[in-house]
């Protein structure tokens, strides 16, 4: 990861199942985050971003659009995204450290993800565009661990040990975080990442 290259870039270091919980952040607030407002929310957070080349408007427009570098943890590769989808992950990223050191004894050093932006209809309904379409979603398939080791969504969920029980507490926490989670147990369509995203719906898919 060639963080070297973050200034040139213009890195913003400006620094059911409805949940039965309330999500940590307000769902207006989830929405609304745009512009600068939103870049000084993800760096009070500890995001590291450079810009992403998007269009910002239209059928697949992305509001404020960054290429997440780090939240806590390294996301590779960097996750193209909308700043507030960036800002509700790099919230998220501290509870998912303290859950990985409780199930596993281990803090997580890097993310591994199927992305954030992609113009698509939502899977296994076209009728309605994705929420990967603005930006306002990520997918992700895995940790990597401070030792090396590695968790996988595809390979570790099924089962009773450490590493199905760790994923299994990150997708509950992520229902009081963001509106919608999906799992392995959802639907096929999930078999291999946990889908995270910041709404208009709100759906905890355990």
């Amino acid at each position: 990861m060639r963080l070297s290259f973050c200034p040139a870039l213009l890195v913003l270091l400006v620094a059911a199942c409805a949940s039965r919980e309330p999500p940590v952040s307000v769902p207006a607030e989830r929405g609304a985050l745009s512009g600068m407002a939103c870049l000084a929310a993800l760096a009070e957070a500890g995001g590291v971003a450079a810009d992403f080349g998007v269009e910002r408007s239209g059928t697949c427009g992305v509001d404020t659009p960054v290429s997440l570098l780090s939240a806590g943890a390294v996301l590779e590769p960097p996750l193209a995204t909308s700043c507030a989808m960036a800002v509700a992950w790099a919230r998220f990223v501290p509870e998912i450290d303290r859950l990985a050191r409780e199930h596993l004894g281990k803090s997580i050093r890097l993310v591994r993800h199927y992305g954030s932006h992609a113009c698509r209809r939502m899977t296994g309904d076209s009728r309605r565009l994705s929420l990967h379409a603005t930006a306002r979603a990520v997918d992700v398939a895995g940790f990597a661990l401070a030792d090396g080791s590695e968790v996988m969504v595809g390979r570790d969920w099924s089962g009773n040990g450490p590493r199905a029980r760790f994923l299994r507490a990150v997708a509950r926490a992520g229902c009081r975080h963001f509106a919608v989670v999906l799992t392995p147990d959802f639907d096929r369509h999930h078999r291999d990442h946990l889908h995270f995203d910041i709404g208009p719906w709100q759906l905890c898919g355990l």
